[in-house]
């Protein structure tokens, strides 16, 4: 007879996995400002979640095969008592990163001492209900098949974990401020740990672990097989993070984001061992060439798609990829009795190729490849079963399908690789954990381009190199703000010079503005882009007595440079961040700019640069602007000989500032129609503000091959700087 427990298995599964898939959004958003907003925050917070599933299987496993049942029990409970310590899981601020150094190491560290033994204890939360389940069900003298029924908890599994991931985005972010985030998933971790305790109780009777006798049939598990598990779920875990970086690192490191191609990934996972028989390789494999197809594509032409379409394709790359490997994973599966061994190989599978991800791409590849190299993995470990397993015809058609596939993917690695795609010579091109920033070069101009964006540059001609150029000539919002502040200060009498600081350094173009009595503090995340700055251009060179560089996220360091000293107050803010086209969210909140309005002269200006292909952020200066009582004052540059196509917004508390006559006839009107959007740091949504429309931008495509404009001045999108 069933213990009354049993019937709590379902449900401790599933908010077990429910609450370990939740967390990983809500404690992402909560340490992302802490690390600039990078894509790469998401990226090394799944390498640290994988590797502490790890962890939990292996713990799992040590359980299994050196426990009894009873000191099993006991060993687990002293695991969920002491996970609760650590609740509730809010991070401590002194555990913020002074520089932008080490990023994925800060970023574990964090995580580990703020969430890491909850996250341990609900990473062995799956197969330890499995393995209940087995235990419960199985008797010595009454053995019983129940294979199909313990994998089908397995879907139970990651229907939870679906179900917390889509939940997140769309209804608990935007509802509950992070604090009320992180205490109602800790009470939630309480209930857990009780359903745990009660649920476990009944196996404390047993002398030993019984699991269900495997089959006369079963088929023996061959080192090939464990191979397979194993590259298996690491090539689906590369091509899930790839996927996921290279849609952030161009729009946004948001949590809608970083959940869906996750949730694709979850949802093959269910489908797969749920309902395996709807995985059939006539109907996965050719559209899996498709999507590549079509997603290669996309990689090649992204300047020019719409993100609708962007993220619609690198989705369905995403989870056609992984229906192919989960699927042939679940063929794949051993009989119950190898269970935490086969879940154990996943999980190391899915941490390794986060942990290349992460960590080895960024040191061993200059150029963003990884998805490439996945994709062409995939497409031969699906050959590779369809070879073992099926007769000629199906294997014929199988390798013209991939092989096509695979060709097509080679061939955009070999251009990306090749610099074919440059139009100029190639300087140097260094990639860390924030990205991939590169310096190219013609007859006359040298260029400072971050992933796929042109960032600005330096005329070579030595009567040229040290003229505002690009995104800031005299009519751009940089132009016109020095240009009134120093006429503001000399019409008032106050002393000549301008302290400007500037959030975003880039190559420190901005110093082209620089005069005599002037000071700049720039505020850079990136070290890499410090260094090529001071190596390949020489606008620190030139103005290095007047001008600070500060290395790290420069909302935290103006924030501790306030505690400590009050702050500098600066005459001109400038807010010009970008990692390649996506502007960190966390820079333009509420919060954020009255940490700005701090640092600022009464009489003082606050400049956003907020040119972009995909976002329209007027709506939220906006809204800061009227919030905060702040005039404003909007410039849109046009594409021309002189001007890069930019987009600047001046606000300033004080009305005289931004209303000289000369200004009257460059200031650009706000839309007619804008949506009232707040952005704070526990919600900033960014669906509203989003430009959704599935098309290629033709007219862009065909203006980038018609004949250039005078060298460094080429339309491009914003700029680093």
């Amino acid at each position: 007879m069933q213990p009354k427990s049993f019937y709590l298995l379902r449900p401790t599964m599933f908010l077990g996995s429910f609450l370990l898939f939740l967390v990983q959004p809500m404690i992402a958003k909560m340490i992302l400002p802490w690390f600039g907003g990078s894509a790469a925050v998401w990226t090394s917070c799944m390498m640290f979640f994988q590797v502490m599933l790890v962890l939990g299987y292996a713990y799992c496993y040590f359980l299994r095969r050196w426990l009894t049942c009873w000191a099993a029990f006991f060993c687990h409970c002293v695991v969920l008592a002491a996970a609760c310590c650590f609740l509730p899981i809010i991070p401590n601020p002194e555990l913020r990163p002074a520089t932008g150094d080490g990023l994925n190491f800060a970023v574990a560290l964090t995580l580990l001492l703020t969430v890491g033994l909850p996250y341990f204890a609900l990473s062995a939360n799956s197969t330890l209900v499995q393995l209940w389940y087995e235990a419960l069900t199985t008797s010595d003298q009454e053995p019983s098949h129940n294979g199909s029924a313990t994998y089908r908890l397995y879907a139970v599994s990651n229907l939870g974990s679906m179900l917390g991931l889509l939940l997140y985005p769309f209804l608990i972010e935007p509802l509950a401020t992070l604090s009320a985030q992180a205490w109602i998933w800790s009470v939630g971790f309480l209930i857990y740990a009780l359903l745990c305790v009660v649920t476990a109780w009944p196996t404390m009777r047993l002398k030993h672990w019984q699991l269900a006798a495997e089959p006369a049939v079963a088929r023996a598990v061959s080192l090939s097989d464990i191979c397979l598990w194993f590259l298996l779920a690491g090539v689906a875990s590369v091509i899930l993070l790839a996927t996921t970086n290279l849609m952030c690192q161009e729009i946004a490191s948001v949590p809608f984001l970083w959940i869906l191609p996750l949730a694709a990934y979850l949802l093959s996972f269910i489908i797969c061992f749920e309902k395996p028989k709807l995985y059939h390789r006539a109907v996965f494999l050719p559209l899996l060439c498709v999507s590549i197809i079509l997603g290669i594509g996309v990689v090649q032409s992204h300047l020019y798609v719409s993100i609708a379409l962007q993220i619609s394709v690198m989705t369905a790359v995403c989870f056609f990829a992984s229906m192919v490997c989960h699927g042939e994973l679940e063929r794949l599966k051993p009989p119950p009795s190898k269970l935490t061994a086969f879940y154990l190989t996943i999980a190391v599978g899915g941490a390794v190729g986060g942990i290349f991800t992460a960590v080895v791409a960024p040191i061993i590849f200059v150029h963003f490849i990884e998805f490439q190299l996945a994709i062409i993995a995939c497409l031969a470990l699906a050959t590779l079963q369809v070879y073992r397993t099926c007769p000629k015809p199906a294997m014929l058609l199988t390798v013209l399908g991939c092989g096509f596939a695979a060709s097509v993917t080679l061939a955009s690695l070999m251009l990306q690789t090749s610099g074919t795609l440059e139009k100029d010579a190639l300087i140097t091109r260094q990639r860390n954990e924030y990205g991939i920033v590169m310096v190219t070069e013609d007859k006359s101009y040298r260029r400072f381009v971050s992933g796929n964006v042109d960032h600005g540059g330096q005329n070579l001609d030595s009567n040229l190199a040290f003229e505002p150029s690009g995104y800031y000539t005299k009519n751009s919002g940089v132009g016109i703000a020095f240009r009134r502040m120093r006429e503001f200060k000399q019409s008032s009498g106050q002393t000549p010079g301008v302290k400007a600081c500037v959030v975003g350094m880039g190559i420190g173009a901005m110093l082209a503005w620089c005069q005599p009595e002037d000071h700049f503090s720039f505020y850079e995340l990136n070290p890499a882009v410090e260094e090529i700055a001071k190596t390949h251009f020489s606008f620190l060179d030139r103005y290095h007595q007047q001008a600070d560089v500060f290395i790290g996220d420069g909302r935290v360091l103006l924030e501790r440079q306030l505690a400590q000293s009050g702050g500098d107050r600066f005459d001109l803010l400038f807010v010009d961040a970008f990692s390649s086209d996506a502007i960190p969210q966390h820079l333009i909140t509420s919060q954020c700019v009255d940490l700005y309005l701090k640092q600022l002269n009464p009489d003082g200006m606050l400049i956003f640069h907020i040119t972009n292909r995909f976002v329209d952020l007027r709506p939220v200066i906006a809204s800061h602007a009227n919030e905060k009582g702040l005039d404003s004052f909007v410039r849109e540059n046009k594409n021309g000989p002189q001007d890069k196509g930019t987009l600047w917004v001046c606000l300033s508390r004080n009305e005289t500032l931004l209303s000289a006559t000369w200004m009257d006839p460059l200031e650009s009107t706000w839309p007619s129609a804008m949506p009232k959007i707040r952005w704070t740091d526990d919600f900033a949504p960014l669906a509203p503000v989003t430009k959704w429309n599935f098309k290629i931008d033709v007219e862009a495509i065909q203006d980038s091959q018609s004949k250039p404009l005078p060298k460094g001045n080429q339309p491009s999108a914003p700029s680093n700087e």
